[in-house]
């Protein structure tokens, strides 16, 4: 029976949240699914942990890497996914119940969707919401609720994610064969790989999304993106990627985001400049 959906994990040292992640996948109401550890040279018992649940289940692949980076994990386990459909999930988040089925639904009667993502929580190591992603980002929020129903098709993909990257990684669902006609994620980009990705397939597919939460990211503090000015600097050189390719409405928006991050940070730090 063919798979219709593979659920990539990259892991690196996350051992304390990996059972989580993984009964959220179970609790899916989906039985065709696979899962496929990358475990990207852990130094603490999560590869012998991921051993042991391939042999408690026949349903998931597990890849020992060393240390190539996420992008490279992703990509590679991609390649080697059997499923219709790639489904990203960090080691360090979790879905809630009906989340693949809701965005399966959607694919399914769209073909011409090639990427379904959904509104996610952030959530503290207690589990605790602190506010979700759409409520953050007010001009998406509006745009995708001008209608009650669940799911929405975004008109204009490539400005709209252009603007505001409003796309969780672990909320994703992407069809695998486009995912690879693209090449998946850049590994030569060290952050925001997953924006670039996202602009990627923006410009080839039409885009939809589930309004509803579906989908937990926790808030670590030694988290990857902790690095802001790495961040900040990859955005600015994916901003210069693709800005003469999206609407100059969508340029601004960018730009203005991206002051916004390094004023954020300077501010942080107090480097305020007084006139």
């Amino acid at each position: 029976m063919n798979t219709l959906v593979s659920v990539i994990i990259p892991n690196k040292n996350c051992l304390i949240y990996l059972p989580t992640a993984l009964d959220s996948i179970w609790a899916q109401d989906i039985t065709s699914i696979e899962v496929v550890f990358i475990d990207d040279g852990s130094t603490d018992a999560s590869w012998q942990w991921i051993c042991d649940q391939t042999k408690a289940h026949e349903n998931i692949v597990a890849v020992k890497l060393d240390g190539v980076g996420c992008s490279t994990a992703r990509n590679h386990a991609a390649r080697i996914a059997n499923g219709k459909y790639l489904a990203f999930l960090d080691a360090d988040d979790y879905w809630y119940k009906d989340k693949l089925s809701e965005q399966l639904a959607l694919l399914e009667e769209n073909p011409s969707v090639g990427l379904c993502f959904t509104n996610y929580d952030h959530v503290t190591e207690d589990k605790k919401v602190v506010i979700d992603c759409f409520s953050y980002w007010p001009k998406f929020d509006s745009l995708i609720n001008t209608d009650d129903h669940n799911s929405y098709i975004i008109a204009d993909a490539a400005a709209t994610v252009f603007a505001e990257n409003v796309i969780g990684t672990s909320t994703v669902v992407v069809r695998r064969d486009l995912y690879l006609s693209v090449d998946g994620f850049d590994h030569n980009i060290k952050s925001a790989s997953d924006w670039d990705l996202w602009m990627k397939l923006a410009l080839k597919t039409q885009i939809g999304c589930i309004k509803t939460p579906l989908t937990a990211y926790l808030m670590r503090a030694d988290s990857m993106t902790g690095n802001r000015v790495a961040r900040l600097k990859a955005m600015e050189s994916i901003i210069n990627r693709y800005e003469d390719q999206v609407t100059p409405h969508a340029v601004n928006a960018a730009y203005a985001r991206l002051d916004e991050g390094y004023g954020e940070y300077h501010r942080e730090n107090g480097r305020v400049i007084f006139q």
